[in-house]
């Protein structure tokens, strides 16, 4: 008996710091670029294990990259968890419909919670989350800190990969400074929308601060279906078809 009240407490435990999160059906060929990603990624260089994905401006679709890339390393059954660092102005809960205030980064950097109050499990064993939490007066001091180096290198520790949502590299000192911590960077760029000085500018702020940027994607891309694409659509009883679809990447 006291066995088992001990593996139901356990249970009970785990079960508390469980979140669910409504996550939508993607079309294939979106898969199918951010498992490209993922490839491109895991061969960029040896012992890579926290990237952080940022962007030049807002709504170019960065968390939703980042998020869908820890979710694809996850499905390679790799210990993954997606820290949310966009404190000034994250979209994550409201995206996938969290439920609640639940604690997260802000509350760990001001001391006010542990780190198992702060990681989240999800349905899929292998992937994990790191909210903002509440919002902060001063978030780039909090993300410069100790405490923030601190966290990233525990976290690279006990995950196979670690996946970090930055702010916008180009409105706020943020984006560099967390980036800056991380083994490297992807850069989002929104097709047809970003202007180049804009671009351009975010990839100079990357190498003035020193960071190694593995790359840049080109997203919401009007996707053109050839007989490739259709004949694998087919076979994805669940794809949404349109006659003009804008995809994520």
């Amino acid at each position: 008996m006291e066995a088992e009240r001990r593996l139901r407490a356990e249970y009970e435990k785990q079960r508390s710091n469980m979140i669910h999160l409504k996550i939508g059906e993607i079309p294939f060929s979106v898969r199918e670029a951010v498992n490209t990603l993922r490839g491109n990624i895991q061969l960029s260089g040896y012992n890579l294990k926290s990237v952080a994905v940022t962007s030049s401006i807002a709504h170019e679709g960065k968390s939703s990259i980042a998020f869908q890339l820890a979710k694809s390393l996850a499905g390679l059954s790799k210990k993954c968890i997606y820290v949310d660092c966009d404190i000034r102005r994250s979209v994550f809960k409201l995206r996938y419909q969290v439920q609640g205030k639940p604690l997260g980064l802000s509350e760990y950097l001001c001391g006010k919670a542990s780190l198992k109050e702060v990681v989240f499990h999800t349905e899929d064993n292998c992937l994990d989350i790191l909210f903002t939490g509440a919002a902060a007066p001063n978030p780039s001091e909090l993300l410069s800190g100790t405490l923030f180096s601190a966290l990233l290198e525990n976290l690279k520790q006990n995950y196979d990969y670690v996946v970090v949502d930055t702010p916008p590299i180009n409105l706020v000192i943020d984006g560099a400074i967390v980036a800056k911590q991380c083994d490297g960077a992807v850069l989002v760029i929104e097709s047809g929308t970003t202007e180049r000085a804009q671009a351009l500018r975010a990839k100079r702020q990357l190498e003035y601060a020193g960071v190694k940027l593995l790359g840049v994607v080109l997203n919401k891309v009007e996707s053109k279906k050839s007989g490739y694409e259709y004949k694998y659509e087919q076979n994805e009883e669940k794809i949404q078809r349109s006659k003009k679809r804008r995809a994520f990447l």
